[in-house]
């Protein structure tokens, strides 16, 4: 049964390595916390809530042989979605709120001050 959550896990994984890009990017522009409700919801609304229905309610918690999603192939693919949430939300904070321009400029300034400072 395990060997079935490989698929499932590769996303992931996919999805974690943008995700680890894209949350850099935000944390660079110092917008930490802006990260905070992205999480709540991806993970909180979406991945653990989804990975519960499919892990101990669909199909009775039952590990299935023909559907792919429940038992430990459900809890995984339910927190592979939050994930996914997670990295989407997080790109489209970062290709709509960020104006790479401003920070560009911040960032020079921030230099110019420490070049500056003795």
């Amino acid at each position: 049964e395990a060997s079935k959550t490989i698929p499932v896990l590769a996303a992931s994984v996919v999805a974690d390595s943008v995700l680890f890009v894209l949350s850099g990017a935000v944390k660079g522009c110092g917008r930490q916390c802006a990260l905070m409700p992205i999480v709540l919801v991806a993970y909180w609304i979406v991945g653990l809530p989804l990975a519960y229905y499919l892990a101990f309610v669909r199909n009775g918690g039952i590990m299935c042989d023909n559907n792919y999603f429940c038992g430990i192939r459900g809890l995984v693919s339910g927190m592979t979605s939050g994930t996914w949430t997670h990295m989407i939300l997080v790109a489209v904070l970062v290709a709509t709120r960020i104006d790479w321009g401003e920070e560009a400029k911040k960032a020079k300034e921030r230099l110019a001050a420490e070049k500056s400072d003795p």
